[in-house]
């Protein structure tokens, strides 16, 4: 693994990343983690150090994290990832609801880029670049790079990882000179400034907080007032228990107003019965992209103008922390908060003369101040944007600004849209320049798992294998039968692998989305095609793994009969067979966990039972249609019925079981063994158990064969 800062000479990658910040440094990650064929990966960078970005590389150790320390792992499938990086770098104190430095968080990423970069494998090659991209152009689908110091790259694929860019100075402030108007985001924002001076922020948002943090830890004394249209404020965090979810994309309004309206609704009911009203706003998580598709572009253009300002305030939260600092501003006297619009400033006897022209009453407010600070937050209106890069983009139609005025349009792989609404075969991206397409797509939940899908579309489309060298793949003649039981960690999962090893014929039963390029790597070692994969039930604790499967081996994906799934290519009926190297694989109807459940039994002598049986337990029927009535109907009348040494592979096992047998179960089961009917559906009616934590965004998946349209986080 080389890993070279190259700056002399001109070079050809596989993939250039432009930027290197949390976006960038993740993607770039996730492709080192991979374990197949050489890869070379340029990141260009302009700031040092990698990985911290704008967000993440302040100097300020108030300026905290707004997610629990908890839910910010870099990897969707290593959710205490970042836990336990804390630990074993010496922040031993902070637990899972800690809000962490964001300086700390920086450190974090580079380790993990350091650590990619140092685990790869050895013809894997990363070189940086520090330096600004200030060009692009295209020959054909390659790609060339001018670097601001005249240096050039080429690569077959181009990721624009390209975060924030600086706010737009509003109109009325425009002709300030540079003592008197400084971005929140410069570096020397607030030198030179005087401690019992005058301050105007202008925005209301997190950036105004990180301005209000910033000038209290360097002992600033003075007046701070801060100025926004609405006069909105970001609301602090609370514990909240799970709310249900309450709206799916199938019911929900398709109208801006309409949505107010119900989530109106939802919280004032929520609030009666003790809930709060983030609980609410949490349970929406899950869908908030796939509700954003559904809006018409008109409606999402009037939630732009008349909702957005509500929405961000509520949704980007601070910790009680930061939100105590701006309480105590505000009660001393130094933190003013204004509600209107800034009507004119004006360079006058050695300070800005400004007036506010005030929300709701109309009244003109006159300001002396000694600074203004733009803290408006990202530019992010690609038609408007002055980098040479992106103005570059635009004069030579590679980039579509968005109508909505936020990001780029993109397809749903990340691709970027050329100027025919066609997907570009070499240019990507991801996080905020895809907003106007997604909404949710800037917190570090959705980055992670773009990051991570968009590293698995480009080894894909540069035909890459997640394998060993072909010198290891194994032929196997004569035929011979293959069972194999695979096991998903996170999620205690098992799927299973039938197939012929001589015709190479291969089935996958019950696969899961984190595991898929396992999957694969077991098939090509193996010789074999995925024909098909199969499904016993439509899962509520994890993701299949159908779709992304059928994308990169055009198998066939086959649920249950009457399973209310769609963008599948058959159904599974009771008693169909299937013969795979002389074994045969018949189906059984096993309602009671859900209401289209199958069983797959294998040459009489393997019975692959997904969650109506497992191993001294059951599947619960408190949702999906399910019933304990039939279940247990099913389970002593069809399962038990079979010869007790039919041997018993569940879907689930939760302490590392991996096989059982009909007779065991009927003896040893203790939600069977000496229980009646009317026992056993006492016993499932009062197990109150928890939903599966991923349940939402399973099942919505799920309902499209796995097929992920949004971005999953929960309680955030």
């Amino acid at each position: 693994m080389s890993y070279i800062d190259r700056n002399q000479f001109s070079a050809t990658f596989d993939i250039a990343i432009i930027g290197g910040g949390f976006s960038g440094s993740l993607v770039t990650a996730n492709l080192l983690r991979d374990t197949g064929t050489p890869l070379s990966i340029a990141l260009i960078e302009r700031r040092k150090p990698l990985g911290t970005g704008i967000a993440y590389g302040t100097r300020d150790s108030g300026h905290l994290l707004n997610i629990p320390a908890g839910k910010m792992s870099a990897f969707e499938d290593d959710p205490e990832h970042f836990l336990h990086w804390l630990a074993d770098n010496g922040y031993r104190s902070i637990d899972p609801a800690s809000f962490v430095p964001r300086l700390v968080y920086g450190k974090y990423i580079r380790s993990i880029l350091e650590e990619a970069r140092d685990n790869a494998i050895a013809d894997h090659r990363l070189e940086t670049f520090t330096d600004a991209a200030i060009d692009l152009v295209l020959d054909g689908e390659k790609a060339t790079i001018t670097l601001k110091g005249g240096k050039k790259i080429s690569a077959a694929k181009v990721v624009l990882a390209l975060g924030n860019f600086p706010a737009t100075v509003p109109q009325p402030l425009a002709s300030l000179n540079s003592l008197s108007l400084r971005d929140a985001w410069e570096t020397e924002t607030l030198t030179e400034l005087k401690p019992d001076g005058t301050m105007l922020l202008v925005g209301t948002g997190l950036t105004m907080v990180d301005m209000v943090v910033s000038l209290a830890q360097r002992g600033f004394t003075g007046k701070i007032h801060a100025v926004s249209r609405h006069g909105l404020l970001p609301r602090s965090h609370r514990p909240t228990d799970p709310y249900p979810p309450f709206l799916t994309l199938e019911t929900a309004p398709k109208t801006a107003r309409g949505l107010l309206r119900r989530i109106r609704a939802e919280v004032k009911s929520a609030e009666s019965q003790g809930h709060d009203w983030r609980a609410v706003l949490n349970a929406l998580r899950p869908i908030s992209q796939g509700l954003w598709h559904s809006l018409p572009i008109a409606e999402r253009a009037r939630f732009l103008r008349h909702l957005k300002a509500y929405w961000e305030v509520l949704r980007h939260r601070v910790a009680d922390e930061i939100a105590g600092i701006l309480d105590q501003a505000v009660e001393s006297g130094q933190l003013t908060y204004h509600a209107g619009r800034i009507e004119t400033a004006e360079d006058k006897n050695g300070c800005v003369e400004v007036t506010i022209r005030q929300r709701g009453t109309g009244n003109l407010l006159n300001l002396p101040v000694d600074r203004i600070i733009n803290c408006t937050g990202a530019g992010n209106d690609y038609a408007t944007i002055t980098d040479p890069l992106v103005v570059h983009l635009r004069q030579r139609g590679l980039i579509r600004p968005h109508p909505l005025n936020c990001g780029i349009e993109t397809a749903d792989n990340g691709a970027i849209l050329r100027p025919d609404g066609t997907a570009s075969p070499t240019l990507y991206t991801l996080g905020n320049p895809r907003k106007g397409d997604l909404w949710e797509t800037t917190a570090i939940p959705e980055l992670r798992l773009q990051a991570a899908e968009l590293a698995r579309e480009l080894l894909r489309s540069l035909k890459e294998r997640i394998s060993l060298p072909a010198a290891y793949s194994i032929a196997f003649r004569p035929a011979a039968p293959i069972f194999r039981q695979l096991f998903d960690r996170e999620s205690s999962t098992y799927t299973y692998l039938i197939a012929d090893s001589g015709t190479g014929e291969a089935i996958l039963i019950d696969p899961v989305l984190e595991q898929v390029d396992r999957d694969r790597q077991i098939l090509w070692q193996l010789g074999l095609n995925l024909g098909y994969t199969m499904e016993t039930h439509v899962h509520a604790d994890h993701i299949t793994g159908a779709h992304r499967l059928r994308e990169l081996t055009n198998c066939s994906i086959l649920v249950p009969e009457n399973a209310e799934v769609s963008d599948i290519d058959g159904y599974v009926r009771d008693g169909d067979i299937w013969i795979v190297a002389g074994q045969q694989l018949k189906a059984i109807a096993t309602p009671g966990h859900t209401d289209s459940h199958i069983a797959y039994l294998i040459d009489e002598k393997r019975l692959l039972t997904g969650d109506a049986l497992l191993i001294r337990g059951c599947g619960r029927t408190d949702f999906q249609n399910g019933s304990p009535e039939v279940l247990y109907k099913t389970v002593t009348e069809k399962l038990f019925t079979l010869p007790d040494d039919t041997l018993v592979y569940p879907c689930h096992d939760y302490l590392g079981r991996t096989v059982s047998s009909i007779g065991e179960e009927k003896h040893w089961n203790p939600r069977f063994a000496g229980r009646d009917r009317e026992d056993f559906v006492e016993l499932m009616n009062n197990l109150n158990l928890p939903y599966p934590k991923k349940m939402t965004a399973a099942l919505s998946a799920n309902a499209r064969g796995g097929k992920v349209v949004f971005v999953m986080d929960y309680q955030i």
